[in-house]
This record gives C-alpha cells, sequence and structure tokens, in this order.
C-alpha cells in the first residue's frame, strides 16, 4: 500500500497548430473545437483526457492515436489535429504550437500525487525531497484564474 500525498493540481491546455483560427484566442470552450480531428492515446475517448470533450457534449473524432507526446505535439505542429496537453508539459512544447487556455468549466485537472510505501518509514534523502518537489510544482503550475 502507498501513501499518497497531493503535490499539484495540473490543469490541461488545448495545442493547436499555430495557424489555427482559434490559436490566438485567450481561452476556449471544448465545444469550439468539436468539429476538428483529435489527437489521442487511444480511440476510446474516455480513457484519455479527450474525456472532458464528452463531459462537455460532443465525442471528439479522434484521426490520429499516438501515445509520444513528442509525436502528439509533432502531429499538431504539422496540421492534423488538436490535443489536450497538461500543463507541466507545457514549457517542454515546441514553439511552432500555440497553447491556448480552456474555460474554467470545461478544463480538465490532472491531480498530481507523490507515493511512498505505506509499511516502511521513508528514508531521509526522500523526506527532506518531499518539500522541494511540492513548491517546485507549484511554482510551475499556472494559475486557474
Amino acid at each position: 500500500m502507498f501513501d499518497l500525498r497531493p503535490l499539484a493540481e495540473d490543469p490541461v491546455l488545448v495545442a493547436l497548430p499555430p495557424d489555427h483560427p482559434l490559436a490566438g484566442r485567450e481561452r476556449l470552450r471544448l465545444v469550439e473545437l468539436a468539429d476538428e480531428p483529435w489527437i489521442a492515446a487511444s480511440s476510446r475517448a474516455e480513457s484519455t483526457l479527450l474525456a472532458a470533450c464528452v463531459r462537455s457534449g460532443f465525442q471528439p473524432r479522434i484521426a490520429y492515436e499516438v501515445g509520444a507526446w513528442t509525436a502528439k505535439l509533432g502531429l499538431v505542429a504539422a496540421g492534423f489535429g488538436a490535443t489536450l496537453i497538461p500543463a507541466l508539459a507545457a514549457r517542454a512544447t515546441r514553439p511552432d504550437i500555440a497553447l491556448v487556455p480552456l474555460h474554467p468549466d470545461d478544463t480538465p485537472v490532472r491531480l498530481v500525487r507523490t507515493a511512498t510505501l505505506r509499511a516502511h518509514s521513508a528514508p531521509p534523502a526522500v523526506t527532506a525531497f518531499l518539500p522541494h518537489l511540492a513548491r517546485a510544482a507549484a511554482a510551475a503550475v499556472p494559475s486557474r484564474a
């Protein structure tokens, strides 16, 4: 068994090709992207970040299934579709991709936690490292205002 401790709430952003008509927007509603081709890790939207599309009232048309973030973002940059990306990964995004925040009512949030074995005392290095990790995660996640 594990002890899980909250580390961060990581909001998800939309990754679009830079020339997409909605790429310059300050914020989007997911339903505005209902007719777009999507890039996801699975053809079942409900098992991916695209479950947020289903909750917003539409079944996303998944045009490409790829597991690796680099491949997803390469397809986005080439204009083949949109994808959702966690904000913590945004710093590593290519410069030829537009990242657009979603409206707060549509924004899926990944819960990031630490996990340590419950039955054992954490080594001193782990105990000392966890507060630093929490501060770094808090600083890296953008505000959801």
